[in-house]
């Protein structure tokens, strides 16, 4: 275990003993890594500070079940539940909406040039879900594949492929960018 981690074990260890200095540290430490992972996975729909949040409150509330380990991979895991639990409150909400609407128009991708460049946010959205979040949780969060196997619930094997081919996707998209 390596020192930052034991660190962070020791004060999610304090917080679970009530200690809300110890835990406002282990935000200020992993609010970046959350944070933007939130942003990954939510892609342009605005969620994703509301995601990292809520998952902070929930990692207070629920502290004292903290086990060990990577306090960073923990609290990863439990934002990317929490997208989940957006993502289908959203759908149901959209879907609700476009019941309500007589004519439907598709997006208008028109004004979209052939030779715009793409950023990471724009590649990312273009990934297929499984491997956006696969490439989101071990690249852009730093979880090994072991803890994103874990976090969703995949097959060891079928995280390492979809980070695999999200990369590879991901180089292709942004080949003006990758050396």
């Amino acid at each position: 275990m390596g020192d930052e981690t034991r660190i962070q074990t020791d004060l999610a260890m304090m917080a679970g003993r009530g200690d809300r200095h110890a835990f406002t540290e282990l935000v200020r430490l992993n609010q970046g890594v959350v944070r933007g992972l939130c942003r990954r996975l939510c892609g342009a729909s605005g969620d994703a500070d509301d995601v990292a949040q809520a998952a902070f409150v929930i990692a207070w509330r629920r502290i004292e079940t903290f086990g060990g380990g990577s306090f960073r991979s923990w609290v990863c895991t439990i934002a990317f539940r929490e997208f989940l639990r957006t993502k289908r409150r959203s759908t149901s909400r959209v879907a609700a909406e476009a019941c309500s609407v007589i004519n439907p128009s598709p997006t208008d991708r028109s004004s979209e040039t052939t030779g715009e460049r793409l950023d990471l946010t724009a590649a990312l959205t273009q990934l297929p879900e499984p491997e956006r979040v696969a490439v989101a949780l071990c690249l852009g969060a730093g979880l090994t594949h072991e803890e994103a196997a874990a976090a969703l619930d995949l097959p060891l094997g079928t995280v390492k492929s979809h980070v695999l081919r999200g990369r590879a996707r991901l180089q292709g998209l942004l080949g003006d960018y990758v050396a």
